[in-house]
């Protein structure tokens, strides 16, 4: 059985800068990076000369879902970027790579672009952002650090449903997204309701549906995970509850404890998909954890 997030960091012990920021998280700042051919743009939080954390997000949100996650971790002392990938936010310029690993090249491009291909670089990814940070050694780029935040480990059965989601479709009023968005999660901070609403908003609905009817059965990233470049990557995985609608099922546990280790699998106890939008404390603080557990930065 994985970890219940009931040890460790509590909750109410995170760093008084990261708790400060999620109290009143500060918004990031915009920038852009042409890498790949695309024109990316994101957000940034923290001083440019930190240590760099790349923030990847799932598929129909955009860098605005790390609206508090992003400047909590720079109070870690990070440089925290959040692009928004291809077909998503203000990036849109999707170009087909609906593949994990195509994702993955032209996210390492990004990083490579924006200056963060460092030895010391560490990876957050949620969901398609998960899939594609596991993926990023197989593509040329080896993080320190990579952290899958819940992972889809489901059959395309399954990953097929979001693609019928109303909730997950584009729109053209923000207003009316806002109200659909708010309605089917009454328990999301109204920043991260905006977050999405907007994310819909901008959204490349084609490239949505690519990427969740096109890959078939998603398994964690564990198949990117074990070719041999990964091999020297520190993995954590912090998943929702699957009775509360977690992507990664209880079956699935050995299979990740095998590759990152028991004690590196954290479940968010009543957290969903996105616990980060819901259990947001609990989550910064498996994210605290995993990102500070290596101690000093590694030499470069």
């Amino acid at each position: 059985m994985a970890t219940q997030y009931d040890s460790g960091m509590p909750a109410n012990q995170l760093p008084e800068a990261v708790s400060a920021a999620l109290a009143d998280p500060r918004p990031g700042r915009r920038l852009a990076v042409l890498a790949a051919g695309i024109p990316f743009s994101g957000l940034t939080w923290g001083d440019a000369a930190a240590r760099p954390l790349l923030l990847l997000h799932g598929v129909t949100s955009s860098a605005a879902s790390f609206w508090r996650v992003g400047p909590a971790l720079a109070g870690l002392g990070r440089l925290v970027v959040a692009p928004d990938m291809p077909g998503h936010g203000r990036t849109g310029h999707w170009q087909g790579h609906y593949r994990f690993r195509d994702n993955a090249s032209d996210m390492a491009a990004f990083a490579r672009g924006a200056g963060l291909a460092r030895a010391d670089l560490q990876v957050v990814g949620h969901s398609w952002g998960a899939m594609t940070a596991a993926a990023l050694p197989a593509a040329g780029l080896i993080p320190a650090t990579i952290v899958l935040l819940d992972p889809p480990a489901i059959p395309f059965e399954r990953i097929a449903l979001e693609a019928s989601d109303p909730a997950q479709r584009t729109f053209e009023d923000a207003g009316e997204a806002r109200h659909v968005i708010a309605a089917e999660n009454p328990d999301w901070a109204e920043g991260d309701i905006a977050a999405k609403a907007e994310a819909l908003t901008e959204l490349d609905e084609a490239a949505a549906r690519s990427v969740l009817l096109d890959n078939k059965d998603w398994d964690g990233g564990l198949a990117d995970l074990a070719d041999p470049a990964a091999a020297s990557v520190d993995l954590w995985i912090i998943r929702g509850d699957p009775a509360a609608g977690g992507f990664v099922p209880d079956s699935m546990l050995p299979a990740f404890e095998a590759r990152a280790g028991r004690d590196r699998v954290i479940t968010i106890a009543g957290g969903p998909h996105s616990p980060h939008r819901t259990h947001i404390r609990q989550t910064t603080a498996a994210l605290v954890r995993a990102l500070d557990a290596a101690g000093a930065t590694p030499g470069v």
